[in-house]
């Protein structure tokens, strides 16, 4: 059966129990555990609807010397794992290749979101030091693909990508996933729906050789509400969900279909409100969000400016963390007055909140297998 990624799970873990127990929840964790890093703000694709649009126009990126200097940097203040992501494709960096093998020689675990098209140039440093590589897909055909993951070359990357994730699927030592995104005309910008192509395209996953095909909602920024979920036709749901069933043959003891978080309300058509009674964000204190543009306290935030922690082109992460400026942003975050979205680590902050009280000894520990908390 199609799972539900696990979050709270992870909380659990020896190395997150210990930052959790060893913080001073008055003052502010020593180090986040997890960065979530936007290399650059570049990117080859021209996706309709892109979600960091408005950044990637800023084309901005580290320098090859910051950025290797940002690396050490958060090796030294502590933290344990990194999610290559981005308002722009992260291994468009030149420099990314450097920064990953670092990372990855010094036990920072490594994660990277992607959209497949450049894989070949770093693959053998991916295969040997990526704990995980999500393609972000959308399709199961060069046809459909064309449509809603577009290059600016005009070139369709389709096939080139496919052959990107074949190749990673035979050196890889850690995770590979397919991710689709729902998409119908309610997305807007001319799409049409592709849910006619969800269970082609988990086949070809699993023909790729990729551990897990993931099937996503999606969202916009509508109305001035941050990572609104669209709300599609109920018709197209209910297509979606028959089509979503189907994947079910396809799983065996190495592939896997994983739903995210949201998928449920999303198909049943639900813009569900998520109140939060709490008035601290704990999880900001054990993952940020660093870009070329700025640090913020997370993505939700990424390029506003009352989120923004520094300048990570002048500021050193550890200045940057122990700041005046990131405790300003902290007071200022109140979940309950400013976060009125539906927040994917709501979860972890109500969970976050019982273990902090919790004694040590009551706490179920579990064997340590993924720092992507």
């Amino acid at each position: 059966m199609p799972r539900v990624m696990n979050i709270k799970d992870k909380l659990y873990q020896e190395i997150v129990v210990q930052r959790i127990k060893e913080t001073d929840w008055e003052k502010g964790s020593s180090a986040p555990l997890v960065v979530e890093f936007d290399t650059t703000e570049v990117c080859n694709l021209a996706c309709p609807g892109c979600i960091s649009e408005d950044l990637v126009c800023n084309k901005t990126s580290f320098s090859r010397e910051r950025l290797l200097e940002i690396a050490q940097e958060m090796k030294e203040a502590g933290v344990k794992a990194v999610i290559l992501i981005g308002g722009g494709e992260p291994l468009a960096h030149p420099a990314v290749g450097e920064f990953m093998e670092y990372l990855g020689k010094n036990d920072i675990h490594i994660g990277i979101t992607t959209n497949g098209c450049l894989i070949d140039r770093y693959m053998d440093i991916i295969a040997e030091y990526a704990s995980w590589t999500r393609v972000s897909m959308d399709a199961g055909t060069p046809e459909q693909f064309n449509k809603v993951r577009p290059a600016k070359s005009g070139i369709n990357e389709f096939d080139h990508i496919v052959s990107n994730m074949r190749e990673l699927a035979k050196k890889k030592k850690g995770k590979l996933g397919y991710s689709y995104l729902i998409r119908t005309k309610k997305d807007g910008f001319g799409l049409e729906s592709n849910i006619d192509e969800l269970y082609v395209a988990a086949k070809l996953a699993r023909d790729i050789g990729c551990d897990y095909f993931e099937v996503k909602p999606s969202y916009s920024y509508a109305g001035g509400v941050a990572h609104a979920l669209v709300i599609h036709d109920r018709e197209d749901m209910e297509h979606a969900k028959k089509e979503i069933d189907r994947l079910n043959e396809l799983e065996t003891d190495h592939f896997s279909i994983t739903k995210a978080i949201n998928l449920s309300d999303s198909l049943n058509c639900v813009q569900s409100a998520q109140t939060k009674g709490y008035h601290k964000c704990p999880v900001s204190e054990l993952r940020t969000l660093i870009t070329p543009s700025g640090a913020y306290i997370c993505p939700y935030w990424r390029g506003k400016d009352n989120f923004r922690l520094g300048n990570m082109h002048t500021t050193s992460f550890s200045d940057m963390w122990h700041s005046e400026r990131r405790r300003e942003v902290m007071e200022f975050c109140d979940p309950s007055k400013v976060c009125d979205f539906h927040c994917l680590r709501n979860i972890s902050n109500l969970e976050l909140l019982e273990l902090i009280k919790k004694p040590m000894e009551e706490i179920r520990i579990v064997e340590e297998y993924d720092r992507f908390i």
